[in-house]
């Protein structure tokens, strides 16, 4: 859309980001190669660069694209997939019912998702998709897939060493053991090589993989340890060594998920998770863990203290009985924080706008002594430049500014206001309570447009669907009544093992 000469974008009113929310009316954005050229009024833009191609979103407010800092590429939901909500680990073991999910099908459709939400940028969490044997190329078709649609994504190489089946591992064998035979025919090899299993192995892979990415640097690669209760000391150490070695790699992480991830750590980790994983050298400013809704308050401390940044994934939480997370108390200790959908959002859509939303709703603690719900710079960076610095893209996407990537969104402010708003309340926390998905105009990665109005320039999006659709009903291919009987025994004994185990 935009040749040689760049692209001007104008709109009703421009707001930078978190640092600076000012909201500004007469100016323009220029975008070349890429990059924020300049921001500033139009006739200083058109003198700058007259050969411009402009583009004006009318009733509009300029903003940084949005990150998502935490999903895993399905496209479909979990429920369309075929796995109702139920407490977490019983939800995982439903997964037994359905076989292998082609991501290079999957990971379109949930890229032009997000572009539709405004979405710029994306933490690729570690993702099962149904196959022991299958992540390097599995990796490989999600790395294409997020390539050829144009979002700028992190994705993750998983690692994981241990207690695949049920948690802690040293009741792993015991819980197999007393299954009847046949579940125990169903489980198989409780511990699958769905992941790396040494750091080694996930070291190779990732050099192999970082040789091939794409030469524009939007798809980075970061380490992604399934979990504390996945992954033994020796693992995290090699990983953590081996992220160092490569010039600081993000890590990126499931933690203190669930009630019963929570209850194993205790028994795992009797100094504390994060005390752990801090003396095996897993935190930093370049590691970041999702849900985290069981942090302690020393873990909150740990947290502060190392720089290791939270993502908060709240519907995914309720949904899947995990709880809440505090993050009144992330914040107040000073904890950078982030927000992703895990795709399992509140209304089943994929919009990053209401999962923010949410977060904040969550976060009010009712006492008149509390700090009260975060403010709207606070959720903004959340959405922005605490996502740009979880995927290690701090100081180059996240906010408007001359120099950084030119993420662009514009976001539709009729329907904001609706039939009237009254002209106190800033246009920023308007926007963060009534915006969602439905007033997205346009989406703009890396100087490229690839959402406007509704149409996706770069994708079919109907051949998208229809092959999301096909790869789905591809993945039933293992069902039967037996199976399904056989699974529905399979979680009601794991149900049995955390019941029995809960404090």
């Amino acid at each position: 859309m935009n040749g040689d000469g760049g692209i001007i974008l104008t709109a009703e009113a421009l707001i930078a980001g978190a640092t600076d929310t000012t909201v500004r009316e007469g100016l323009g954005v220029l975008v070349a190669e890429g990059r924020i050229t300049a921001i500033g009024p139009l006739d200083d833009l058109a003198v700058m660069a007259p050969g411009a191609e402009r583009l004006h979103l009318e009733g509009c407010v300029l903003m940084p694209g949005l990150v998502n800092a935490h999903q895993h590429g399905r496209g479909l939901t979990q429920i369309q997939l075929g796995f109702p909500d139920m407490i977490l680990e019983a939800w995982q073991t439903t997964k037994r019912r359905r076989g292998w999910l082609d991501p290079a099908a999957m990971v379109p459709l949930a890229a032009m998702q997000m572009l539709a939400s405004g979405v710029t940028a994306t933490i690729h969490a570690n993702t099962t998709w149904g196959e022991a044997g299958r992540q390097p190329d599995d990796l490989a078709r999600t790395i294409a897939a997020y390539d050829a649609a144009g979002l700028r994504a992190l994705v993750g190489i998983g690692a994981q060493d241990r207690a695949s089946l049920v948690f802690p591992a040293e009741d792993q064998p015991g819980f197999v053991a007393g299954l009847p035979p046949e579940l125990r025919e169903l489980v198989g090899n409780p511990d699958p090589p769905i992941f790396a299993t040494t750091a080694d192995e996930a070291a190779t892979l990732h050099d192999r993989i970082a040789e091939s990415l794409p030469g524009h640097g939007r798809i980075t690669l970061a380490f992604a340890p399934a979990g504390p209760q996945w992954v033994s000391d020796a693992l995290f150490t090699g990983l953590a060594q081996a992220a160092r070695t490569r010039g600081g790699v993000p890590i990126h992480m499931h933690a203190l998920e669930s009630v019963a991830q929570a209850a194993a750590a205790q028994r795992l980790y009797p100094e504390g998770t994060l005390a752990r994983l801090e003396a095996l050298g897993v935190l930093g400013p370049a590691t970041s863990l999702a849900h985290a809704a069981h942090l302690t308050p020393a873990d909150i401390a740990v947290a502060a203290r190392t720089g290791t940044r939270l993502v908060r994934n709240p519907a995914s939480n309720l949904r899947l009985g995990c709880g809440t997370a505090p993050l009144a108390a992330y914040l107040a200790a000073g904890v950078g924080v982030a927000v992703g959908t895990d795709c399992q959002t509140m209304d089943d859509d994929e919009d990053l706008w209401k999962e923010l939303r949410l977060a904040a709703r969550l976060a009010t603690v009712p006492s008149w002594q509390a700090a009260g719900p975060p403010d709207s710079a606070t959720l903004l960076g959340m959405a922005t430049t605490q996502g740009a610095a979880t995927m290690g893209l701090a100081g180059r996407i996240g906010q408007l500014a001359p120099g950084l990537a030119a993420d662009v969104i514009a976001v539709d402010l009729r329907r904001v206001r609706g039939v009237y708003a009254d002209p106190s309340v800033p246009l920023l926390d308007l926007l963060l309570a009534r915006a969602d998905a439905r007033d997205v105009r346009l989406t703009m990665v890396d100087g490229r447009v690839l959402y406007r109005d509704g149409a996706f320039p770069q994708m079919d999006a109907t051949a998208i669907a229809a092959a999301a659709a096909e790869a789905a009903s591809r993945a039933r291919a293992p069902w039967s009544p037996g199976r399904e009987a056989a699974v529905a025994g399979l979680v009601e004994a794991v149900r049995a093992h955390y019941a029995a185990r809960a404090p």
